[in-house]
C-alpha cells in the first residue's frame, strides 16, 4: 500500500504540473507563432485540407488567425486537461489509501464520458476550426469547413465505453463491499 501512496503522490504532482504548463505552452506557442525555431518548431506541422497538406509556416498569421488557431488547439486538448483534473482526484484518494470507493468509481466514469464526448464532438470541432484557420487566407472558393469522423474517433469511443463499464463494475464492487461490512 505504501508504494501506491508514494507513486500516487508523485503522479499528483506531475498531473498538476502538466495542468499548468501545457495550457501555458499552447498559449505561448500561438503568441509567438511568427518565430521559427527550426526543426523543433510546431510550424513544421502539416494540416490536411481537402486541397492537400498545408504547412503552418506558409500561413500569413494575423492576430485573428492566431486566436482561432489557439482556440482550436485548446478545444482539442480540453478533454486531456479535464481528464488530468479527474486523475488528480483519483490519485489524491489513492494517496490517502482510498482505493475502491464511490468517488473513484464516479471519477473513472467521468473520464470515460470525457473520452466518449471527445471522440464524438471535440475532435471534429477542433479539426474543423483548425482547417478553417489555415484556409482562411485562401481566395474565396478555396476556404474550407470540414467535419470528419474516422478510425481515431471509433477508437476513442471504444476506450471511453470500456472505462465507463469499468466504473460500473467498481460501483457494484463498492456496493457489495458496503453490504459485507454491514453483515455481522
Amino acid at each position: 500500500m505504501h508504494h501506491i501512496q508514494k507513486t500516487s503522490s508523485y503522479l499528483v504532482s506531475l498531473f498538476k504540473f502538466l495542468l499548468i504548463c501545457l495550457p501555458l505552452y499552447i498559449f505561448i506557442q500561438w503568441i509567438f507563432i511568427h518565430l521559427d525555431f527550426g526543426m523543433w518548431s510546431f510550424l513544421n506541422q502539416n494540416i490536411e485540407t481537402p486541397e492537400g497538406f498545408v504547412k503552418l509556416s506558409k500561413i500569413q498569421w494575423t492576430p485573428i488567425l492566431q486566436f482561432l488557431g489557439c482556440v482550436s488547439e485548446f478545444i482539442g486538448r480540453l478533454p486531456f486537461f479535464v481528464s488530468l483534473w479527474f486523475l488528480i482526484g483519483i490519485f489524491q484518494n489513492y494517496k490517502k489509501g482510498k482505493i475502491f470507493n464511490y468517488e473513484n468509481a464516479l471519477l473513472y466514469r467521468k473520464i470515460g464520458w470525457v473520452c466518449f464526448f471527445d471522440a464524438l464532438f471535440i475532435k471534429s470541432l477542433s479539426k474543423t476550426l483548425l482547417i478553417l484557420t489555415v484556409t482562411f487566407t485562401n481566395p474565396p472558393g478555396h476556404r474550407y469547413i470540414t467535419i470528419s469522423f474516422g478510425t481515431p474517433n471509433l477508437t476513442a469511443i471504444f476506450y471511453g465505453m470500456i472505462v465507463i463499464v469499468i466504473s460500473w463494475v467498481m460501483l457494484e464492487a463498492c456496493k457489495i463491499s458496503e453490504e459485507n461490512e454491514l453483515i455481522v
